[in-house]
């Protein structure tokens, strides 16, 4: 029978990680304030928005001008914009942002502690927080209001209950990824296939089964039970959406498109978050997980060589069976999500971090003697040492982000105001940044723009059009444009020509401290009128011929 100061421990050490996770999350938010982390949330709210005045089955997307996404329609976010619905209903963005910022943190953070909690993990809700801290650029991004917090929460999940759960679980989770995401669609498949090598190794290794069955009757889904149930659960997700063909069809330019574009000698210039990350830029910007990470990739290599011996070698009970198991699934995902940041795209940093906690958590908490180590009062000193230098250090990486990153709320709101106001409906804003759309779409849905969210899809629907906007938003050119990135014999074109002709603009949104040379020539050309003039933008009217 359990001692009366073993009782007394533990709502104390539950106090202790639960007031450790809150902080975590209230603590990246909280000094944010009053900034906001990404741009992105405006579209997503936005789109919500319309969604509460024209029904959620309206998919005709008019507003990206330049974009196909006006051409298919469809909308490759459709649950995550039904998810935003409750916060876009407050009317006001910036709150709307505010409030389902650490909605969607929260949701990651408690996932997290679920499904370590349901594997018996101790001290989840310290695991969880530290699947948030370990690496501060991904910290930042788990403040984002956008699809990937929720999807990577599905995909832990979905993780768990291949290990021990039940076909239809594995069904719901994989729907739900592709329904929120429709382009992270092959996440569930990746966690499947991931699963199905560990159970393939294991039958290899022709381990006994578990000597207990687990106490709530769930077993691990079985490969040809799971392999469909993943399969079934995305095509589910995908068509659970108004317009599932022409989601498709985003979809296949999102992804197949991106990447046969940044395999081609074409450079170009997309957000960094799609770019590779240097293994350089990997080790200054996640030391300490990187070290723990590898050293928990050789704990799992080395009771894999050991797991050859003989039967009585086996997990013991069926708990430390599904530790052993979700771990190695939980490891296998991460290392190829790390491989993904390192060749192509460094936002899977995120799905490597959170896999990768997930996968030192339970191996840490498995084996014969797990965490007999940390009784050392030297290993406690050192841990403690190393832990504290970690969070000195990634609170200063994280307030470098919160001071170059971040966004102050009232983004264009000045500018959008002003249109909604004194231009007509339908009236097309020429915008020289992709990330200006969504501030502006989430306060001004009269007014049309050129395209926003994936600059790859301004590029699908013309090449020429995309670079002549790039030209003018990089600030090299302002009198003159190009229709080709080396601005070709016969690609030269009068920007004037080009925002009124070839945009079909009737307005020019322009912030001075990011385009001043394109600020200048717009209020020097005669061409312009300077219509409105607020402390961080301005906005000019693009006049016709007759009125020069």
């Amino acid at each position: 029978m359990p001692s009366t100061t073993a009782k007394a421990k533990r709502p104390a050490a539950g106090t202790l990680e639960w007031g450790a996770l809150a902080m975590a999350v209230l603590a990246g938010h909280v000094s944010l304030f009053p900034r906001i982390a990404d741009l992105d949330g405006f579209y997503h709210l936005g789109h919500a928005a319309h969604y509460l005045t024209h029904g959620p089955f309206d998919s005709a997307f008019p507003w990206a001008t330049q974009s196909v996404m006006s051409v298919y329609g469809g909308d490759l976010w459709w649950g995550l914009h039904v998810l935003l619905l409750p916060f876009a209903a407050l009317g006001d963005p910036t709150w709307g942002l505010r409030l389902a910022a650490p909605a969607f943190t929260a949701a990651l953070a408690g996932t997290v502690v679920w499904v370590l909690r349901r594997h018996g993990v101790p001290w989840a809700g310290f695991w969880a927080a530290a699947a948030l801290v370990a690496v501060p650029n991904v910290f930042y991004r788990f403040l984002m209001v956008r699809p990937h917090v929720l999807s990577l929460a599905a995909a832990l999940a979905l993780a768990s209950v291949l290990v021990r759960g039940r076909a239809w679980w594995v069904f719901g989770l994989s729907a739900l990824i592709a329904w929120i995401h429709l382009s992270l669609f092959w996440l569930p498949v990746g966690v499947v296939a991931a699963y199905a090598l560990v159970r393939g190794g294991e039958w290899v290794r022709a381990h006994p089964q578990p000597s207990a069955p687990p106490t709530d009757g769930a077993r691990p889904v079985p490969v040809h039970l799971a392999v469909p149930a993943v399969f079934f659960g995305v095509v589910v997700g995908w068509l659970a959406r108004p317009d599932p063909l022409a989601a498709g069809m985003l979809a296949n330019v999102q992804i197949v498109r991106l990447f046969a574009e940044k395999a081609s000698s074409e450079p170009l210039l997309f957000s960094p978050e799609l770019s590779a990350i240097s293994l350089e830029d990997l080790a200054l910007m996640s030391w300490l997980f990187l070290a723990a990470w590898l050293a928990g990739v050789g704990v799992a290599v080395r009771r894999l060589l050991g797991a050859n011996g003989p039967p009585d070698s086996a997990p013991a009970d069926a708990q430390e069976a599904e530790r052993t198991r979700l771990a190695a699934v939980a490891l296998l995902v991460s290392a190829v999500f790390l491989a993904l940041a390192l060749t192509s795209a460094r936002r899977a940093m995120e799905q490597w971090v959170s896999f990768g906690v997930l996968a030192l958590a339970l191996l840490i908490s498995s084996g014969p003697r797990p965490l007999a180590w940390l009784r050392h009062r030297r290993w406690q000193a050192l841990l403690g040492v190393v832990l504290a230098a970690h969070l000195v250090w990634g609170a200063r990486r994280h307030a470098l982000n919160v001071r170059y990153v971040a966004f102050l709320p009232d983004r264009l709101a000045s500018a959008a105001a002003f249109l909604q106001e004194h231009s007509e409906p339908g009236e097309v804003v020429f915008h020289l940044h992709w990330d200006d759309f969504g501030p502006l779409f989430a306060r001004n849905r009269v007014n049309l723009y050129l395209g926003g969210m994936d600059p790859i899809f301004q590029y699908v629907y013309s090449p020429e059009r995309y670079w002549e906007h790039f030209h003018l938003s990089t600030d090299v050119h302002a009198e003159r444009t190009c229709a080709t990135l080396s601005c070709a014999p016969g690609s030269v074109v009068d920007s004037y020509t080009a925002i009124r002709e070839h945009f079909g603009a009737r307005w020019v949104v322009v912030e001075p401290r990011r385009n001043p040379r394109v600020a200048l020539f717009l209020l020097r050309d005669p061409r312009f009128r300077l219509a409105h003039d607020a402390p961080r933008e301005a906005v000019f009217e693009v006049l016709p011929p007759e009125e020069r």
